[in-house]
């Protein structure tokens, strides 16, 4: 039988704990480097990179912890979020993208350990639950598919999709240098 300690569970739980800390710093940087495009309510940001990085990085399951940190912290007003609304953020029209990165952060990481290849269309699936969740909730502000599609999704497709190729080169990267994980 195990006893296990409070000193001994902390120390187990630290380096999880840095982990999802620094990825929730590496999101709201991410989210602050941002383009502001005329025609639309979305704003390029470096937050897709973030996401598949962390998810390459982490695994699923840290992944999830971190984007659920991430969520938790802009729904409780913090201002992490790209336009530095805090939890109004959620109400917006790029809610749908915040709330998918969740499900792309744990998609992304499968392709943690895996080949190059796989490891880059695993991490183009995850930029496509971003889109579809993006998409989802521009369409109730929005007239149609067709507009919700122009706005949110065509004028970021080609560079999102180079996103997903450096996420996967710095993580090939990381791992030929010795480093193990960028998180």
């Amino acid at each position: 039988m195990h006893t296990y300690t409070q000193a001994r569970l902390l120390r187990a739980a630290l380096p999880l704990m840095l982990r999802v800390a620094l990825a929730v710093a590496l999101l709201s940087l991410s989210a602050k480097i941002t383009i502001t495009l005329p025609f639309t309510p979305v704003p390029i940001t470096f937050q897709v990179l973030a996401v598949l990085l962390i998810g390459l990085s982490l695994g699923s399951r840290e992944a999830a912890a971190s984007l659920m940190a991430y969520l938790a912290a802009i729904a409780s007003g913090l201002p992490l979020d790209a336009r530095g609304l805090g939890a109004a953020a959620f109400a917006s029209p790029t809610a749908g993208y915040l709330l998918a990165f969740l499900p792309a952060a744990m998609l992304a990481g499968v392709g943690r350990g895996r080949g190059t290849f796989a490891a880059f269309l695993i991490a183009c699936a995850a930029v496509g639950v971003i889109y579809i969740g993006g998409a989802l909730v521009m369409l109730k502000f929005v007239s149609s598919w067709q507009r919700a599609i122009a706005l949110g999704v065509a004028p970021f497709i080609l560079a999102d999709f180079g996103k997903a190729l450096l996420a996967v080169a710095l993580i090939r990267l990381g791992r030929v240098s010795g480093v193990r994980g960028l998180l």
